[in-house]
């Protein structure tokens, strides 16, 4: 480009060079909604991409919560690439679905699913990057908002130039809305509305279409670059703080046999707040998060609950406390035992083992050995199984006369989360006899007029109690 092109276009290519963010010959992924920020984006990339010898492609997400006019950005996006001769890759998601599996938001399952797709597209065509269209008022808007949410230094450097992980980069985040707006008016840049910009509903939009107008409107200062400056000087002072962060990190963070990383609790409250906040930042980037302010306040605010409470950071990852830590675990690595056992038998586990003796005569006493129990082998069935426990399970507890859910009772008893997974449930039948080093089943238990009993016997490598 020359300067005989449009001032927009020329502060677009000089962009990327100054901040690296893309190189001639490289490949990147356009993500394209249909609106005006992300087809001026493709248009500015379209009219590059010659001279710089870029190969690009249209990524188009439809979340299917718009019904015909989501339908009509999947076709309008795509009859955009194609007029313009680049390969179009679409997915359709099923957001509202995966929001209430995961129990997020529909707003973060959309961001979720978009940058999973994102990704994916860039590592099957070994694209560079992916180029987002956010841009500078976006930024503003992101400021003042987790300025309004009380986020820490992160929350106040914005929307970063670049994202990792997954090779996101900016393009457009030092321009202005009402550049792009010109823009678009003058190329002649059809674009599609999103009916849902519209609604106040949403705190974002709240600010965009109420609060900073009125701001705007007092005349007394230019809003967007205020808080642009602001972030900058922000995102310069968290890179500073993240040096010193991965500096005191080892005095925090504790890494087992198996990979998994905990926080030692004591130590990271005895560290100012900022450098708390650094901290589980690092942790997030370490274990490849999607990271946003509100999730590091969350999992802070679990250093002042009680052990066994826990947080769903995302599907695959959750924090819970465990007496003085924070542990961070990948529930999908866990995976469920099942194995069907039989009388006589000893059974080795990787973390445990179980043993079942065949049919003896009752003991004198049934003494209180941890790990062995007895019960009743008149009262056992044909089939019986080692499992994992699983979300509905309920049991008799021994002593009692009424049903209790299995959770209800790991949550009495103060076991973590990664404990629930690991601790075996025996089963006969389908009910259950023993939550095994824990508690017998009251229907199963040794009475008066038994005649036979199974010694059972657990033994745990991890917990002791």
């Amino acid at each position: 480009m020359n300067q005989h092109h449009h001032p927009l276009e020329i502060q677009f290519e000089r962009f990327l060079q100054s901040a690296g963010l893309v190189r001639r010959g490289d490949s990147v992924v356009l993500a394209v909604s249909g609106g005006i920020d992300s087809m001026t984006m493709l248009h500015l990339f379209a009219c590059l991409a010659p001279p710089w010898n870029l190969k690009l492609v249209v990524a188009h997400v439809n979340h299917q919560l718009r019904g015909d006019e989501s339908i009509g950005d999947e076709a309008f996006v795509r009859m955009s690439a194609e007029s313009l001769k680049i390969p179009f890759v679409l997915q359709r998601v099923d957001t509202l679905g995966f929001a209430h599996t995961d129990h997020i938001s529909k707003q973060e399952a959309a961001r979720q699913l978009r940058y999973e797709l994102f990704e994916r597209v860039r590592q099957q065509r070994s694209a560079n990057s992916v180029a987002t269209a956010h841009q500078a008022d976006d930024n503003d808007e992101t400021v003042l908002l987790n300025a309004l949410r009380g986020t820490g230094i992160r929350g106040l450097a914005g929307i970063p130039i670049r994202r990792e992980p997954g090779k996101i980069i900016r393009p457009l985040i030092t321009t202005r809305r009402k550049q792009i707006e010109q823009y678009a008016r003058e190329h002649e840049i059809a674009f599609r509305l999103d009916s849902s910009n519209e609604s106040v509903e949403y705190r974002r939009n709240y600010l965009r279409r109420e609060v900073i107008p009125l701001l705007e409107s007092s005349g007394e200062f230019d809003f967007v670059p205020s808080l642009n400056r602001l972030s900058r000087l922000m995102r310069q002072l968290d890179e500073l703080l993240t040096a010193e962060v991965r500096q005191i990190l080892s005095g925090v963070l504790i890494q087992d046999e198996q990979g998994k990383l905990s926080l030692d609790i004591t130590k990271l409250r005895s560290k100012p707040e900022y450098l708390q906040e650094g901290i589980v930042l690092e942790v997030l980037r370490k274990l490849g998060a999607e990271i946003d302010s509100e999730k590091v306040l969350r999992v802070l605010e679990l250093c002042e609950l009680t052990t066994g409470s826990q947080l769903q950071l995302s599907k695959d990852l959750h924090v819970y406390r465990d007496r003085e830590r924070l542990s961070f675990i990948s529930p999908s690595e866990e995976t469920p035992m099942r194995q069907e056992v039989a009388l006589g038998n000893s059974y080795p586990f990787q973390d445990f083992w179980i043993s079942l003796s065949l049919p003896i005569p009752p003991p004198p006493t049934l003494g209180a050995t941890p790990g062995v129990e007895f019960v009743d082998a008149g009262k056992l069935g044909d089939h019986l199984l080692v499992r994992s426990w699983q979300d509905g399970d309920w049991f008799m507890p021994l002593g009692m006369i009424s049903k209790k859910k299995i959770s209800d009772y790991f949550v009495d008893e103060k076991i973590s989360l990664l404990q629930k997974r690991r601790i075996p449930i025996l089963e006969s039948n389908g009910d259950i006899v023993w939550i095994c080093g824990k508690r017998l089943d009251e229907r199963f238990k040794v009475t008066n007029r038994t005649r036979s009993v199974v010694r059972l016997e657990f033994g745990s490598t991890i917990f002791s109690h």
